[in-house]
C-alpha cells in the first residue's frame, strides 16, 4: 500500500538499534524510574507525574521547568513489542498526534523503530525529529548504565 503524499509529509520515522535486550529497552519505555532518566526533551529535567501503562490507561510527563507538558493515552500495548500512545502538548490544545514504538530483537540488539503520526506541518516533523533523535541518544546512555 502506498502511503498518500499528505501522510508521508506528517509522518516521521525513526529507527535505532541498541546493545540491549528487548525486554529491557522494552522497561525504560514503561516503568518510571527509567522513564525519568532519559525522556528528557532538549535535555531538560522533566517528572513523570502518571504513568498507568495499559490500554486506556493515560500518562502525563511534566517539563522541570513548568513550561509545558506531554500527555496521552495508551492506545495498544504488546509486550515487549511494541506500544503505541497518543501524544499531545498541554500548551497545544487539541492537537493530537500518534507514536508507534516497536521493539524488534536483533540476536543481542534490539531495534526501535519509532513512528510518529498526524504532525500538522513539516516544521512540526522536524521539531519531534530532533527531540526523537536527542530523547534515543539519551536512551542508549541510560540502556548502557543500567
Amino acid at each position: 500500500m502506498t502511503t498518500p503524499a499528505s501522510d508521508r509529509a506528517t509522518t516521521l520515522t525513526l529507527r535505532r538499534s541498541f546493545p540491549a535486550a528487548r525486554e529491557r529497552v522494552f522497561r525504560a519505555w514503561t516503568e518510571r524510574g527509567a522513564l525519568q532518566q532519559w525522556f528528557r526533551p532538549g535535555g531538560r529535567g522533566l517528572t513523570v507525574s502518571q504513568l498507568d501503562v495499559q490500554v486506556g490507561g493515560s500518562y502525563r510527563f511534566d517539563l522541570d521547568d513548568g513550561s509545558d507538558s506531554m500527555l496521552g493515552t495508551y492506545l495498544e500495548i504488546v509486550p515487549p513489542e511494541k506500544l503505541v500512545f497518543s501524544w499531545s502538548f498541554a500548551s497545544k490544545h487539541g492537537v493530537e498526534t500518534v507514536v508507534t514504538v516497536e521493539f524488534i530483537e536483533r540476536g543481542p540488539s534490539t531495534e526501535v523503530i519509532l513512528t510518529h503520526q498526524r504532525l500538522t506541518s513539516k516544521e512540526l516533523l522536524s521539531s519531534h525529529q530532533a527531540g526523537w533523535q536527542s530523547m534515543l541518544d539519551q536512551l542508549a546512555q541510560v540502556l548502557a548504565t543500567l
